[in-house]
């Protein structure tokens, strides 16, 4: 038997066939189960950082038997590598600490279709188990809320609107971004959205007077990858009278 990161896993080959050809077909999230029994891990993985790292976490299953104990530490190994699992060097997903539930993989191949394989394992004193997450960098791109929003009134019922690309996002200038703008009328039951645009600036026109409104601007890749950012904290302002 090899090492946890590395030992045969039953019923892998065809589970980890299906997880590729449903990466590759440009879904954001992979949950891939690599086992029979129920798996203990929940994995996911995003590209806040891009080009410059991938961020993964996971979470363990309290409903399966390898859930440790409250007294039972448990331990990770998380590993990747390119393309099948049989394929390519292994390299380390980096972790603070071997009992971290987050890594982070420093080393991005951009625009490749060959997958990115990561491999974690859970270690307690009840045994081994891991679980494979197949992706494609491009597809879990997802950027932090826009931030440093601000929202000023403005002469003929227009309002404007402004904030900062995330500082998470290392590259704004090479790797551009695109924002989505939605805002609410006090007492209206729906969000209106407008964009995208790739100015870091919007003017709201059309308002109603001496009424509140709230904004939010979310991100996205200019080349449409990936997913938008969660929505920016809301902003509250009153137009004004004119």
């Amino acid at each position: 038997m090899g090492s946890p990161a590395t030992r045969p896993i039953p019923a892998m080959t065809w589970r980890l066939a299906l997880a590729l050809s449903w990466a590759s077909c440009g879904h954001q999230r992979v949950w891939t189960k690599v086992e029979e029994s129920p798996n203990p891990l929940s994995v996911q993985c995003w590209a806040v950082r891009y080009p410059k790292a991938i961020d993964c976490s996971w979470t363990t299953n309290k409903a399966t038997e390898m859930t440790p104990e409250p007294d039972l530490q448990a331990s990770f190994i998380a590993t990747y590598r390119f393309g099948m699992i049989t394929q390519g060097e292994t390299h380390p997903c980096l972790q603070p600490s071997p009992e971290a539930q987050s890594c982070v993989i420093p080393d991005i191949q951009m625009f490749s279709m060959i997958p990115y394989i990561l491999n974690i394992t859970v270690i307690t004193q009840q045994g081994t188990r891991s679980k494979l997450v197949p992706f494609i960098a491009e597809h879990i791109i997802k950027p932090d809320p826009p931030e440093s929003m601000s929202v000023s009134p403005i002469p003929g019922k227009q309002l404007r609107v402004q904030w900062e690309p995330p500082h998470s996002w290392p590259f704004p200038r090479y790797f551009p971004l695109k924002y989505l703008i939605r805002y609410q009328r006090q007492g209206a039951k729906r969000f209106q959205q407008v964009g995208p645009t790739e100015e870091t600036f919007f003017i709201l026109q059309g308002l109603r007077p001496r009424t509140q409104y709230q904004v939010q601007v979310a991100a996205g890749d200019f080349m449409d990858y990936g997913e938008l950012s969660a929505w920016s904290t809301a902003v509250a302002t009153t137009h004004g009278s004119k």
